[in-house]
């Protein structure tokens, strides 16, 4: 074995790591399936994969018909380069692909790369390429596409959403074809988890055209996905036919895919029990409970690391004082938050962004669960009243949870003004982003496969949004920086020993908490809803959609 397939043997045969962080940890070091098979034989386990499909169970498969899912209108223009929001985010991933891409357990699966591995330290990664993949065009697809699609997205002029992912692990012209076969990422520091970064969980790392244009996709044509966008409305949805040149032989099985926009959750609902529709891929819990109890539908249930920040801007009244952040956490009863907003459909969070999905992220006993506590928020603002106003966005859970949260501050002695906003309102463009903006503001954060992915873009000193917040690549909307945290974070994303990473992790953990810029209350079970007759489907990550397996019977 090398170094780094023999450390996570170690790791499992001391029990330090379960069966599913073991696959987890191996997919994103690019280690084979056959030595992660023999390392948990060694240990007593089965390397067999256990992810599900809705509809798994429905026979022979069956080939034709159209799919028809129902989400959410795009809250922006849709462009890989550019999209910020689920409903673009679909709509693109239909038709496109990915380097590589995660399943529902957040294990990396070959996509456009069939392999991938480090160097001898984690700033070099090698990728091998499929070959003989066409675009739509029925064109020849190549390393130069690759290049040119990552040098187009870490280009600050173009604005595109990824450079906060990217923000000081690659920069642009990093990227290096070596071959007719591989790609080799040069990165501004180790990142032991850069696999991540250009998987579906860097939604905007798709891979396009060498001569791509942004406002190409919605023209059509454009991807080496398994479905080929043919007419788009921004008001209506989008349709898809087959592509016939796909890489991977046999699929899609569907003929034919259509996505239909809805400004809203009910009429998601109604259409999916009513027919209309076969998949509600992303399902929010408020406004969604008829479908549990529909004996038509499938509605699968996953952990993620999707979560809502509750943010406090640390540079301004009232939140640049950090017991009144304090007191807003100790207000919160998080369990009752859990109960009344998921019914239990999610896991408590702790104010740290090391989520429980994430293999060796801190536990309870490490970094103690802060719980609710009435007296010590009062006596944390020392007999003070505060006012202010609560700015979120007209999107999912988030008007209930706002409501929560002025219920729960009442009794400490902050009073809290709501103000919901409509979701391409709240995230605004240029230099007029409420979110990025507001003193106190709730925003959904989509499910990302590793805690520096979810920290880089948003706690991080160099991701404070600049004043004009035009391309500033940042998006920590609590304009929190404590270089101690940074440094951390930064041995914690360079070091592939898991020991080590926990141990940097529980640091991190305990600083971020104590000084909360971020109320974060809970990480989102995702649901995923299905008719019965829909088959092989991916249960999630519900944020990402992957129909090239799916069939109706």
């Amino acid at each position: 074995m090398k170094d780094l397939e023999y450390h996570l043997y170690e790791e499992a045969r001391a029990g330090r790591m379960t069966r599913q962080q073991v696959l987890v940890r191996g997919s994103v070091l690019g280690i084979s399936a056959s030595v992660l098979g023999t390392i948990l034989a060694a240990c007593g386990s089965s390397a067999s994969d256990n992810s599900t499909s809705a509809g798994s169970s429905g026979g022979a498969i069956k080939r034709g018909g159209t799919g028809i899912f129902g989400i959410t209108s795009p809250a922006s223009d849709v462009d890989p380069v550019t999209m910020f929001n689920t409903g673009a985010i679909m709509t693109t991933q239909l038709a496109c692909d990915y380097l590589v891409f995660p399943d529902a357990q957040y294990a990396l699966q070959p996509k456009l790369a069939t392999k991938w591995e480090s160097g001898s330290t984690p700033d070099t990664w090698t990728f091998t390429i499929r070959q003989g993949v066409k675009w739509h065009d029925g064109s020849a697809f190549t390393n130069d596409d690759i290049v040119a699609s990552f040098d187009r997205m870490l280009d600050p002029k173009i604005g595109s959403a990824a450079l906060s992912a990217f923000s000081g692990v690659l920069s642009r012209g990093s990227v290096e074809s070596t071959a007719p076969d591989t790609i080799v990422f040069h990165l501004d520091r180790p990142y032991a988890d850069f696999p991540y970064l250009v998987s579906a969980f860097n939604y905007n790392s798709v891979i396009l055209p060498k001569n791509y244009q942004i406002g190409d996709f919605t023209k059509g044509g454009v991807g080496t996905g398994p479905f080929i966008l043919k007419t788009f409305s921004k008001d209506q949805g989008v349709t898809y036919t087959k592509n016939p040149h796909y890489w991977e032989k046999g699929k899609p099985y569907l003929d034919a895919a259509t996505i239909k926009y809805f400004s809203d959750t009910p009429p998601i609902v109604l259409a999916l029990q009513g027919g209309a529709i076969n998949a509600f891929p992303q399902v929010p819990y408020q406004g969604s409970q008829a479908l549990f109890s529909d004996s038509n539908i499938t509605v699968t249930e996953t952990p993620s690391s999707e979560y809502r920040t509750l943010q406090m801007r640390v540079d301004q009244e009232p939140f640049n004082d950090k017991n009144a952040r304090l007191a807003v956490a100790y207000a919160l009863d998080r369990p009752g938050l859990v109960s009344g907003l998921f019914n239990g459909k999610a896991q408590l969070g702790n104010d740290h962004a090391f989520a429980p999905i994430y293999p060796g992220s801190p536990t309870t006993d490490q970094v103690p669960q802060r719980v609710q506590d009435v007296d010590k928020a009062k006596s944390l603002l020392n007999g003070k009243t505060i006012n202010v106003t609560l700015t979120s966005e007209q999107f999912l859970e988030i008007p209930e949870y706002a409501q929560f949260v002025k219920q729960m501050c009442a009794p400490v002695g902050i009073n809290v003004k709501l103000d919901t906003q409509p979701q391409s309102q709240f995230y605004g463009t240029g230099a007029n982003q409420p979110w990025l903006q507001v003193p106190f503001g709730i925003t959904d954060w989509g499910a990302r496969g590793t805690a520096g992915q979810t920290i880089d873009p948003a706690y991080l000193c160099r991701s404070v949004p600049n004043k004009t917040l035009s391309n500033s690549g940042g998006w920590n909307s609590a304009h929190w920086c404590d270089p101690a945290f940074d440094k951390l974070v930064e041995q914690f994303e360079g070091e592939v020993d898991q020991q080590k990473r926990i141990a940097t992790a529980v640091s991190a953990a305990k600083i971020q908490q104590a000084e909360v810029p971020d109320v974060i209350a809970y990480w989102i079970k995702e649901l995923r809803a299905t008719r019965n007759n829909v088959h092989g489907l991916p249960v999630g990550p519900t944020f990402h959609l992957d129909a090239s397996a799916m069939w109706l019977s």
